[in-house]
C-alpha cells in the first residue's frame, strides 16, 4: 500500500514541522534578581599564642591575657554570652637555625606555646573598635577577621523575596514571548535556583576601613578605632522550565 501525497500537503506538513520546531512541549526563562541588606551583628576573631619556658607558665600567661581582654570588654558593655574561646593548643615549640659547622639547620626547643582564640559576636556594633583597642592593650596578638554580617533570619527572609520576584518576573517573561505564538504556559516543569551569581555575594564581606580617629591631644583621650560598614548584596539566579502549549479556544 503506497501512501500520496500532494504538494499542497506536503507544503502543510513542513510548515507545522517548521512551527512545532519552534515551539517545543517545554521553555525555558532565566532571571536574575537581587536584594540588600544592612548589618544586624559584628564578628570578631582575636587569637592569642604565648610562649614560655614551661606549659604551665605559658598557659598561665595565656588565660590572663583572656581574662583581662574579657573582663574589660565587659566593663565596655560587651556581654558575657557574647565572648566565648575556642581551639585552644598547648605544644612544644622549636625554630630553625643555621648551624655553619654542619651546613645544615638545626631544631631548637625554645618552650611551650599555647594559641587560644577569643570570639566576640555582638549585636552592638558600635563596640567594635572599643574590643579591638582592649584585645591589642590586654596582649592579644592577632585580629584574624572582623566581620559585619546580616543575622541568618534576616539572609532567609531576603533569599525568599529576592527569589519570589525571579520566579514572578520569569512567569511574566515567558508569557511575553508566547503571545505572539498563540501558546501559553500550562505548568512549571522545574526550577533551579543559583545563589551568589559570580561570587559576588558580599553578605559576609569584611570590614572596609580600619583606622584610628583624632579623640587624643588636647582632650587628654587614647585613640580609639573606628570601623564603617558597608550594606550587604545578594544576587540570585534562577531557571525555570515550563510546559507550554496551543491556547485552548473558547
Amino acid at each position: 500500500m503506497s501512501l500520496m501525497i500532494n504538494k499542497r500537503e506536503s507544503k502543510l506538513w513542513l510548515t507545522w514541522e517548521v512551527r512545532n520546531h519552534y515551539l517545543p512541549d517545554f521553555m525555558r526563562v532565566s532571571r536574575v534578581a537581587s536584594g540588600y541588606l544592612s548589618s544586624q551583628q559584628v564578628i570578631i576573631e582575636f587569637e592569642i599564642e604565648t610562649l614560655s619556658d614551661s606549659a604551665g607558665t605559658s598557659l598561665l600567661q595565656n588565660n590572663h591575657n583572656i581574662s583581662k581582654a574579657i573582663n574589660e570588654m565587659k566593663k565596655a558593655g560587651a556581654e558575657e554570652s557574647e565572648l566565648s574561646t575556642q581551639d585552644m593548643n598547648i605544644f612544644p615549640s622549636y625554630r630553625q637555625e643555621y648551624d655553619d659547622n654542619t651546613k645544615s639547620y638545626q631544631s631548637i626547643f625554645e618552650g611551650y606555646k599555647v594559641e587560644n582564640k577569643l570570639i566576640f559576636v555582638s549585636k552592638k556594633l558600635d563596640l567594635a573598635g572599643k574590643a579591638i583597642d582592649i584585645a591589642v592593650s590586654s596582649g592579644i596578638n592577632k585580629i584574624s577577621s572582623v566581620q559585619f554580617v546580616p543575622t541568618q533570619t534576616k539572609i532567609k527572609e531576603l533569599k525568599d523575596s529576592v527569589i519570589s520576584q525571579a520566579v514572578e518576573d520569569a512567569v511574566k517573561r515567558a508569557n511575553l514571548a508566547l503571545l505572539p505564538l498563540d501558546h501559553e504556559i500550562k505548568s512549571v516543569k522545574s526550577i533551579n535556583i543559583e545563589e551568589d551569581l559570580y561570587g559576588r555575594n558580599q553578605l559576609y564581606s569584611k570590614v572596609q576601613f580600619l583606622y584610628s580617629s583624632p579623640l587624643g591631644g588636647a582632650h587628654g583621650q587614647n585613640d580609639e578605632t573606628k570601623l564603617f560598614d558597608n550594606v550587604k548584596k545578594f544576587n540570585v539566579q534562577v531557571n525555570v522550565s515550563f510546559i507550554i502549549g496551543r491556547k485552548q479556544q473558547n
